[in-house]
């Protein structure tokens, strides 16, 4: 990896930007370096110059710590706890930004927006913290933490910012000029968040593995495709006919009577939701979902995401599919679900079914008594 270089005007601002996200604390400078600070030591001039004499704390003004805890609640800037801190890709330890809390999910997660605190480095987008905190929330770099992630209470931000920075992530991001120090910068930040975000995210699935799973909907086949025809939907069926009734609900889609008038957004996905009587399907709605964290890895995508109350008191079954051109891909068993506003799935991707430009289908079966 090649350092950016930044023009005289904007070094100092670059420095500070890079150390306080990617160098190491001042405890493992050690001489001799371990094989993950040498690493990092061929790129970072700033660390090498350091090896002898540490440097300072980091300059810029920060808030002083509330001195009692308070609810967690939108508008909260936290920092994320020190102890999460590690070393990871291109050589660079992260270390834990603040955050903006925007909104609570659920009894476990929180929906949060990193900031940062030097103004030069804000662009047109970005959103004023205000009050008593200096710095911006950078709308186009929103994530999902454990709510124990969180650990000082650095202040609050003015009434209204979180609302604004949830408005504005859902706009265009506006193209920056590769090579330039924005365009720097909002990589550096981005692979910051996405490194909690990933961590956070598999402690999420791996506490919802054990929790109970609604016993499945029974649907009757001969009735499923009479269903679909009357109801407000297109199907459009796949080369290979539909195995299963599910999978005939999973080729459904939606047609304009179900859904807003309203600009596609990328970060949302339409699901499907069933009304199920006695094995017939008697209505359908579309609920909108919004998509927090996606990442692919080691032949498993994992999606995590939010939505509304629709099947949160446990008598709907959620049902997960990544579709890939004619391929269906069912969520790996244990790793899919549904819990208290968050929901979360995993599939087994080969890299063609991934980068085949697939999107996540949702499907929930929501039985009534006749």
């Amino acid at each position: 990896m090649i350092l950016h270089t930044p023009t005289r005007a904007d070094a100092a601002a670059w420095q500070q930007a890079w150390r306080l996200r990617c160098c190491p604390p001042d405890h493992l400078l050690v001489v001799p370096p371990d094989p993950q600070l040498n690493e990092h030591l061929t790129l970072c001039p700033w660390c090498r110059a350091s090896l002898d004499a540490p440097s300072c704390p980091f300059p810029g003004p920060t808030p002083a710590p509330a001195p009692a805890a308070a609810p967690l609640q939108p508008g909260q800037v936290h920092a994320v706890s020190l102890t999460l801190g590690d070393w990871g890709p291109k050589s660079r330890y992260y270390n834990p930004p603040a955050v903006l809390v925007l909104n609570l999910p659920d009894s476990r997660s929180v929906f949060v927006c990193q900031v940062y605190g030097d103004d030069s480095l804000a662009g047109p987008e970005d959103i004023p913290l205000g009050g008593d905190l200096a710095g911006f929330a950078e709308p186009w770099n929103t994530y999902t933490l454990m709510r124990d992630d969180l650990d000082t209470l650095l202040g609050a931000a003015d009434s209204g910012v979180a609302a604004a920075v949830l408005e504005q992530r859902s706009q265009p991001e506006p193209a920056l000029q590769p090579g330039s120090l924005l365009w720097f910068f909002r990589q550096m930040e981005v692979e910051t968040g996405y490194f909690f975000a990933h961590r956070a995210v598999s402690r999420l699935v791996a506490a919802q593995d054990n929790e109970s799973v609604p016993t499945a909907v029974p649907l009757d086949p001969d009735r499923v495709r009479g269903a679909l025809e009357r109801l407000p939907l297109r199907f459009t069926p796949p080369v290979t006919p539909p195995a299963t009734p599910l999978d005939l609900l999973a080729w459904a889609s939606a047609d304009e009577r179900l859904l807003p008038l309203a600009a596609a957004d990328p970060h949302r996905i339409q699901a499907l939701v069933f009304t199920v009587a006695d094995g017939d399907i008697t209505a359908v709605k579309a609920e909108s979902l919004a998509l927090d964290f996606h990442e692919y890895s080691n032949g498993v995508l994992t999606i995590t995401g939010t939505g509304p109350a629709t099947g949160s008191d446990g008598h709907c079954n959620w049902l997960f599919w990544w579709q890939a051109g004619h391929d269906l891909v069912g969520a790996l068993p244990g790793q899919a679900g549904w819990r208290d506003g968050v929901f979360w799935a995993a599939f087994a991707l080969t890299p063609e079914q991934f980068d085949r430009n697939g999107h996540l289908v949702v499907r929930l079966l929501c039985p009534v008594a006749r």
